[in-house]
């Protein structure tokens, strides 16, 4: 490994913080977070260990950073293939959404094992400014795409799209922990063919479970409709 010269002008600072970045989020393709140290990162990004440092003050700093802008990629993504769903003249229904959401989660893997961790790791070891501005900028997001849902789900009340997402959200951080046993678990299910049915595919139970409240919100609000 070269271990590159410290960077000096603000353009190649810039440039070695997203070295980091990109050998950080590689590594999270390979491995889980638990198992990636910050010299293994230094050492993908062709640096010593303390040269992370003074980019980044921790392990998770690093990781939260690359889950601010999955985020930001994520909402963007999602926003633009409902506006495509429900520009005038389509009319969308409702087992489109969950295909959508499937177009999304194949676009952003990273996007589901970041967001596993966001609450109970990276979000206790990151400060105050940065976790305001993160947040501040979820709520910006999550408006926005939760007016475009309650344009294409004409049962959705006022609010509810927002409500929706932060459901969606929950079962995806849910059904990732439990798509993802420890190597002690996963044995067990090979070798009891009788707990076999614990295991969990992501993507398929994921959207029969968004189907599932859908459907439930969508008998609800028609009811409250009529009864009004």
């Amino acid at each position: 490994m070269v271990i590159a010269k410290r960077a000096r002008s603000n353009e190649q600072k810039d440039e070695r913080r997203e070295e980091i970045l990109v050998a950080a989020a590689a590594l999270l393709k390979e491995r889980p977070f638990h198992r990636i140290s910050t010299a293994d990162v230094a050492h993908l990004a062709g640096m010593a260990k303390g040269t992370v440092f003074l980019y980044f003050r921790t392990k998770e700093e690093i990781f939260f950073q690359i889950l601010t802008r999955e985020f930001e990629s994520w909402f963007e993504t999602m926003d633009n293939l409902f506006a495509d769903l429900c520009r005038p003249g389509k009319k969308p229904v409702q087992d489109d959404i969950p295909n959508v959401l499937r177009r999304v989660l194949a676009l952003h893997p990273l996007f589901p094992q970041l967001s596993a961790i966001l609450h109970i790791v990276l979000e206790q070891n990151i400060g105050y400014k940065e976790a305001r501005a993160f947040k501040k900028m979820v709520k910006e997001r999550l408006d926005r795409s939760g007016a475009l849902l309650e344009d294409c789900l004409p049962y959705l009340e006022p609010g509810q799209g927002v409500t929706l997402l932060l459901w969606m959200y929950a079962l995806i951080i849910g059904f990732t922990h439990m798509a993802v046993p420890a190597p002690v678990v996963r044995k067990i299910y090979q070798r009891e063919p009788d707990l076999q049915h614990m295991q969990i595919d992501f993507s398929d139970q994921f959207l029969e479970a968004l189907n599932a409240i859908l459907d439930g919100w969508k008998a609800r609000n028609v009811r409250r409709r009529r009864t009004a």
